[in-house]
């Protein structure tokens, strides 16, 4: 049975003094304010069905944790279980106990156990706690809408023409490679 929570921490972590180590431990802080957030998580992510006994997995608080990182980080499934086993910064903010390691499926398993309506949910929640308390401002909210030059060619009938003969004359030489059938056909392109 998956645990909501890690009870006792462990003595062994610890977060880099670099500014990227600060930001996840003063993150990892703001995290340990709301744990009603775990409540709306272990919904998905709990099958209160499930025998007490064999592996319990990571705990709830760890999945967050290791979505947050993921998000963070804007790494792939691989690459954030390299991290977690690799750093001791990621473990100690995800929460991994010393000698566990998930797998990139293992991560991938769990995480997308998520739903989006939950996650709307912590949102929600955590938005409107952060504006009681003062440390989001509504009145002004700044978003990113960075315009991207980049080099796209206009659609011309003749482009459009060309691009269907190829992937045409493409498929129609796999299909006489697979089949043996031949279909006359003459491309006129020069």
């Amino acid at each position: 049975m998956r645990e909501t929570r890690t009870v006792q921490l462990s003595i062994f972590d610890s977060y880099s003094k670099h500014d990227h180590g600060v930001l996840f431990s003063e993150l990892s802080q703001l995290l340990d304010k709301h744990p009603e957030v775990l409540e709306l998580l272990s919904v998905d992510l709990v099958d209160p069905q499930c025998r007490r006994t064999g592996s319990h997995g990571m705990s709830v608080e760890s999945v967050l944790r290791c979505l947050l990182l993921k998000r963070i980080l804007e790494v792939s499934y691989e690459k954030l279980a390299f991290h977690l086993s690799d750093s001791i910064t990621y473990r100690s903010f995800a929460r991994i106990e010393g000698t566990h390691q998930p797998s990139r499926s293992g991560l991938q398993s769990v995480v997308r156990k998520i739903r989006p309506e939950t996650l709307q949910k912590i949102h929600q929640l955590l938005f409107a706690r952060w504006h009681e308390q003062g440390l989001i401002d509504s009145d002004q909210i700044r978003i990113d809408s960075t315009v991207v030059e980049t080099n796209i060619a206009p659609p011309s009938d003749s482009g459009l023409l060309n691009d269907s003969i190829r992937v045409l004359s493409r498929q129609l030489a796999t299909c006489h490679r697979e089949t043996g059938f031949k279909v006359r056909y003459t491309d006129q392109r020069s």
